[in-house]
């Protein structure tokens, strides 16, 4: 455990460079509005790096550091949850470096029927820090490990409770938190019918403005409408 906690510490010390050279493998070579996306290990440890140093142009320059900060406060207002990827370091305004999940995406992995009870006390958690993830309709966005352990991941769509004061925002915030609950049913529904209750349906049927406003974050991640979705 030393050891690994040595190597996690140097790892965490790369800079941008380094962190590139120990990569292993990439999820994501990067594009016009894509990210690099590359697992980085270092001696036993391991971490993801989410970079968009290399993004050319305007999305670069200024849509970048906003999906970066987006990203970065949500795991941090998230940290020491469970089932939350931990935030090791922010390089700078356009790349992160996060914890390595060894998990695999919802679908393909076919979990028991306690890590759907698991995954819903998760999301609870999360509501209960102050973050809609807005984003569960994506199944990839939740993964689970050989014990039945979910992580959900990819938080750049976010939408975080605002103060006390705020009752017009924290109203929005609570539907966008009902949209996260909707596609907690859809899941179990499509991977796990016999969970499905009579109200997991009727959320399903309940589609109002905010429900189609979060299926659209989703389904347009690299959209300027996704990324500006409330602070």
């Amino acid at each position: 455990m030393a050891v690994q906690s040595t190597d996690l510490q140097m790892l965490e010390s790369l800079d941008r460079a380094q962190l590139h050279a120990h990569a292993t493998r990439y999820y994501k070579s990067g594009g016009q509005t894509e990210p690099e996306v590359a697992l980085v290990v270092y001696g036993d440890a391991c971490a993801v790096l989410k970079d968009y140093a290399r993004t050319p142009g305007w999305f670069g320059r200024l849509i970048a550091p906003v999906l970066i900060w987006r990203e970065a406060t949500a795991l941090r207002r998230l940290d020491g949850i469970v089932g939350v990827p931990k935030l090791y370091r922010q390089l700078d305004a356009r790349g992160v470096l996060i914890e390595y999940l060894p998990a695999t995406p919802w679908p393909q992995a076919k979990p028991a029927e306690a890590a759907y009870e698991r995954l819903d006390a998760l999301v609870e958690q999360m509501h209960a820090r102050g973050v809609a993830h807005c984003d569960l309709r994506a199944p990839s966005n939740m993964l689970v490990d050989e014990g039945g352990q979910p992580y959900i991941v990819d938080f750049v769509a976010r939408v975080c409770r605002g103060g006390a004061w705020n009752l017009p925002w924290n109203w929005l915030f609570r539907q966008f938190v009902g949209a996260d609950e909707s596609a907690l049913a859809k899941l179990r529904v499509r991977f796990a019918p016999q969970l499905a209750t009579a109200r997991d349906r009727a959320l399903l049927e309940e589609r109002g403005p905010v429900e189609r406003i979060a299926r659209g974050i989703g389904e347009r991640t690299r959209s300027i409408v996704r990324y500006f979705v409330g602070s």
